[in-house]
């Protein structure tokens, strides 16, 4: 059985990993200053939106998901004869309608795949799972990354979408924005100028203004809610890589995996206070941690120079 895993272009993963196995992409629609953009996580798109589109981002603009029959056509056209069993990983649903664009053209897909799948020669039935990641960014890559060596242990597909929807539950997210301007300005979720940044504006009580600070904001399951705060975004990132260090040094991730994501040159990550110390500690606890770019959706909501990280483990509090 041919398993294949697709992941929407919310997902934080290297490009070189995505290629390496086999792990395709589904586009998503980017609307920024009345264009129409299509979003399929090719680095150097990446950074051309990053400098040329990023800036002119207007509190109005948005990502979206295909419309479910054009969706439903990419899946006919580009995956149905490539797999025999799809997993689906998609952004989290309370912030996207990926999930739920996905899941129609899944169901679409079995009145349908039969005749494209006769006509290249494949007798064997096809199916697809749609798994809700209950994350965002980095939380999506981790999710993908712990998927692809699943499947490449030659977990049984059932097995795979089961575990991934229990890591889902435990996946530990969290997000350092270094221009909060553009963060106050758009508001975190779609639809949502208020509840985030009030809760960052609480937490900044008696620390100065919003604009002197930088949050470490955590996302789990949905829910967000600022952790930490720094003056700097330096000293903000330095807390979180360290505390990400102490989870990998207890030995609590629940899956050998670490992902980060940035919004712009990813040296300036590597170059970051406790960033070596934390990619030296998962080299020798076999953790393997993926950087990369944070997608073009990320960065219109979080800006230029936004940072993403997560792992999966129980429940704590953020030290």
């Amino acid at each position: 059985m041919r398993v294949g895993l697709v992941v929407d272009a919310t997902c934080d993963l290297p490009a070189e990993f995505l290629q390496a196995h086999g792990v395709r992409v589904l586009p998503i629609v980017l609307n920024v200053a009345g264009q129409r953009f299509i979003d399929r996580r090719e680095p150097q798109a990446t950074q051309a939106f990053y400098q040329q589109q990023l800036p002119t981002v207007l509190a109005g603009d948005h990502s979206q998901p295909l419309p479910v029959l054009e969706l439903q056509q990419w899946l006919l056209e580009e995956l149905v004869t490539e797999f025999d069993y799809l997993l689906c990983l998609t952004v989290c649903s309370q912030r996207s309608q990926i999930f739920e664009h996905a899941t129609q053209a899944s169901f679409g897909l079995l009145q349908c795949y039969r005749e494209r799948r006769a006509a290249a020669g494949l007798t064997g039935p096809f199916a697809m799972r749609v798994i809700d990641s209950k994350s965002v960014f980095a939380g999506v890559g981790l999710l993908a990354a712990e998927g692809v060596r699943l499947i490449g242990s030659g977990a049984h597909p059932n097995a795979i979408r089961t575990r991934l929807e229990q890591l889902a539950g435990q996946t530990c997210t969290f997000i350092v924005a270094d221009d909060l301007a553009h963060l106050r300005q758009r508001g975190f979720q779609k639809g949502d100028r208020s509840g985030l940044l009030d809760k960052v504006r609480g937490a900044a009580l008696g620390l100065g203004s919003l604009l002197d600070v930088k949050p470490v904001l955590s996302v789990q399951s949905g829910a967000d809610k600022p952790v930490a705060l720094s003056p700097t975004f330096d000293k903000s990132a330095e807390k979180l890589f360290a505390h990400a260090a102490r989870r990998v040094a207890a030995n609590e991730l629940l899956a050998p995996q670490l992902c980060l994501s940035y919004a712009g040159d990813l040296s300036v990550v590597r170059d970051l206070p406790g960033f070596a110390a934390l990619e030296q500690l998962c080299a020798e606890r076999a953790v393997a941690l993926q950087l990369s770019m944070l997608s073009a959706t990320g960065a219109i909501n979080l800006g230029r120079g936004a940072l993403s990280l997560a792992y999966a483990a129980p429940a704590k509090a953020f030290d």
